[in-house]
């Protein structure tokens, strides 16, 4: 039962209070039912004594006549004394005044009064007749007349029709009373029925109001006990308080005040949970594509562990890498690459997967939950490598741009899970791997966990850390390769880094360059990099036999991007005092389409310092010729795979010559790297080539060593 069902026993409140006033609703007809009981009370009692009055007259007034008849016998036949006579006479005329004023008083009473007005007169008319004669009898007796007789005779006359009168009188008199006493009762028993019918209407009415007045309030109670209930259940969504509303604005005292602080806190209970959404939706969702996000994804991945282990069947964690996707943030802008990024998680979510979920961890990262997979583990991966191929069609198709088309490839790494043998975080990890080693075979690859994957991830991790301390620890090294002009005298050197590990020795700079791209080492990496090489430039300046030599050293896109680039280069030469005139810095063309007139800007900020430029691996970018006339450059490097077979190759040979003539062109000076032969040198030098880098002329090598070679007698040209 809902609380708000409980506070019937408030409405009890209301009765209590209306049964004050009935109870004395009820006192007073009581009251008044007492006064008219004692008025019939009061009404019999006069009634009665009038009949006994009137049984009492009427046995006196027999006893008084009789003892008269007996004086005036007495008297008659003188056997009183005169005085004897005197004082009887006296004692009945006393007796008479006494009896007639009995009778004035009967005429007057209540009882006989209700009676027709003649009975009363009559009875006093022949009581005073009969009054008259006996005086007269007495006064006659008195005198001795002799008439007495007829006197008594009259008296005894006007007695006897008095006696008469008398008795019809109390017989009338006990019919009234008895007709008064049922009529007095008739009436008393209406002014019950009818106290008791208006006490039960009234009572009636009480309770009707008492039951409305605990309606209302119950009605009230219910509504923001309810309200109350709302704003506790955060599962539920908040009422729009519209009753509320009404009470706050048409009630008054303690009701309205509740009513206001309801509304009150509804609407800081409405701040508070779309604050919380918010909140929620920051913490377990993309911003960008409004995909969930790698916390709310490990809590998909962790339920589906628990449910495909339940169910005994196979689910799969899909880990969707962009390929190249820094080329469209480089050449179009970040805008491009957000409306890309959402293209791609519109198209994701529009495949409609059964059983999938979709999320976005990070950059151009991506992930698939999918779950329902066969038992069978062959099975399921074969399930879902049709899911990927489906993937890589819809993902494949061209993205539009400001009217431009963008093709995308995505990279896959798949791990299939069955069981809850390892973590979320490890089926993470194994696929991040599989999806890495997919993106090194080819663009559009596909992976399955395997376990040498695994080992090569903590291969992979350890040495990311053992960078990390390689800077702090200043394991890093310069090596120099000597370049030399067509006559093969040394003019310069590129300045290239090695790494000494303590214990695994020299790393590949194939290794750990790429890592430390990825991880942004590269650019602290650079920066060691150049102060070393502007403090190998001053200690060359003082030598006069290598003060002319020049230093390349290569800038990474991280690096040529930080804001601070411009004036960390000039602090460095500031605080080496090189000279910045024997400075090079050699750009790739992928740093330079990125943004192509910030980098022009940054460049012709360095070239006012002095500093030359040089363009790497020349011809094996994509754009870079219709930027190449804007750029202030001074020298372009030909890629030493154009090089390496350009004696026996036509194809190496043409571009070759294409891009000379396009340097001379253009002013600009040329350079090939990777001449490792003496033919290498002789054709490269029939086509006017300016300089040349390369182990025929010296391996990369200590700067000592290098200095020493350079200071050797050329190399000839046969």
């Amino acid at each position: 039962m809902k609380p708000t069902q409980n506070l019937i026993v408030f409405f009890l409140l209301p009765v209590l209070m209306f049964v004050v006033p009935a109870f004395v609703l009820g006192m007073l007809a009581l009251g008044i039912a007492r006064e008219q009981f004692l008025d019939r009370h009061q009404t019999q009692s006069n009634d009665l004594a009038s009949l006994v009055e009137m049984a009492t007259f009427e046995r006196r007034l027999g006893a008084l006549h009789e003892r008269l008849s007996h004086v005036l016998v007495e008297a008659d036949n003188d056997q009183l004394s005169a005085f004897d006579s005197y004082s009887e006479y006296s004692q009945i005329h006393l007796k008479l005044n006494e009896m007639g004023e009995r009778i004035e008083h009967l005429a007057s009473s209540g009882l006989i009064d209700g009676m027709h007005a003649e009975s009363a007169e009559t009875l006093l008319v022949a009581f005073q007749k009969y009054r008259r004669f006996i005086q007269m009898a007495n006064e006659a007796a008195t005198l001795n007349q002799a008439d007495i007789g007829f006197l008594m005779q009259e008296a005894e006359s006007n007695f006897n029709r008095f006696m008469i009168l008398t008795q019809g009188t109390f017989e009338t008199l006990t019919e009234r009373a008895s007709e008064r006493h049922q009529q007095t009762f008739h009436t008393l028993s209406r002014s019950i029925t009818t106290l008791a019918w208006l006490g039960l209407g009234l009572l009636s009415i009480l309770v009707v109001a008492a039951v409305f007045a605990a309606w209302r309030i119950n009605r009230r109670l219910v509504m923001v006990g309810d309200a109350i209930l709302a704003l506790s259940n955060t599962h539920q969504a908040l009422p729009d308080f519209a009753d509320i509303q009404h009470l706050s604005q048409r009630q008054r005292g303690p009701l309205k005040r509740i009513a206001s602080a309801l509304l009150s806190f509804r609407k800081t209970e409405q701040q508070r949970r779309e604050a919380e959404r918010k909140v929620h939706r920051l913490a377990y969702y993309d911003s960008l594509t409004q995909l969930p996000n790698w916390q709310l994804m490990k809590e998909h991945l962790q339920h589906s562990l628990d449910t495909n282990q339940q169910t005994e069947t196979y689910g799969a964690l899909l880990y969707l890498d962009v390929d190249d996707f820094k080329r469209i943030n480089d050449s179009c802008g970040h805008r491009a690459g957000d409306s890309l990024l959402q293209e791609l998680s519109r198209r994701l979510s529009a495949l409609g997967i059964e059983g999938a979920t979709i999320g976005r961890i990070g950059g151009d990262e991506f992930v698939m939950i999918v779950d329902g997979l066969p038992a069978d583990q062959l099975k399921a991966a074969e399930k879902t490598e049709l899911l990927t191929e489906k993937l890589h069609h819809a993902l494949g198709q061209p993205y539009l741009w400001e009217e431009k088309e963008h093709f995308l490839s995505t990279s896959i790494g798949v791990v299939l899970f069955g069981d809850a043998a390892h973590s979320v975080d490890n089926l993470f990890q194994y696929a991040n791997a599989a999806a890495h080693l997919a993106k090194q075979s080819a663009p559009n690859g596909l992976r399955f966990y395997d376990p040498a994957v695994q080992a090569e991830l903590e291969a992979r991790t350890e040495l990311e850390r053992d960078l990390r301390l390689a800077i702090e620890r200043q394991e890093f090294i310069l090596v120099y390769q000597t370049q030399v002009d067509s006559t093969g005298r040394a003019i310069g050197a590129e300045a290239l880094i090695r790494w000494e590990h303590p214990q695994k020795g020299m790393v590949s700079p194939g290794t750990f360059i790429p890592l430390a791209e990825e991880t942004g080492l590269i650019v602290p990496m650079g920066q060691w990099v150049l102060e070393t090489a502007c403090e190998q430039l001053v200690a060359w300046a003082d030598d006069e036999s290598t003060a002319h030599l020049t230093l390349a050293v290569n800038v990474s896109a991280k690096q040529f991007q930080q804001p601070d680039f411009v004036d960390s280069v000039r602090c460095v030469l500031a605080r080496s005092g090189a000279l910045p005139q024997r400075l090079k810095l050699e750009l790739t063309e992928s740093m330079i389409i990125g943004n192509v007139d910030d980098t022009i800007a940054r460049m012709h900020q360095l070239k006012a310092l002095g500093i030359s430029f040089a363009m790497d691996d020349f011809g094996t970018g994509y754009s870079s010729l219709q930027y190449l006339k804007r750029l202030p450059l001074d020298q372009i490097k030909i890629d030493q795979a154009f090089v390496r077979d350009l004696h026996k190759d036509a194809d190496d040979m043409a571009i070759v010559q294409t891009i000379i003539a396009m340097g001379q062109a253009l002013g600009l000076n040329v350079i090939a790297e990777g001449v490792e032969t003496q033919e290498h040198w002789r054709h490269l030098n029939d086509h006017q080539c300016h300089a040349y880098q390369g182990y025929y002329f010296s391996k990369p090598v200590s700067a000592v060593e290098m200095v020493k070679r350079s200071l050797a007698p050329p190399p000839i040209l046969d």
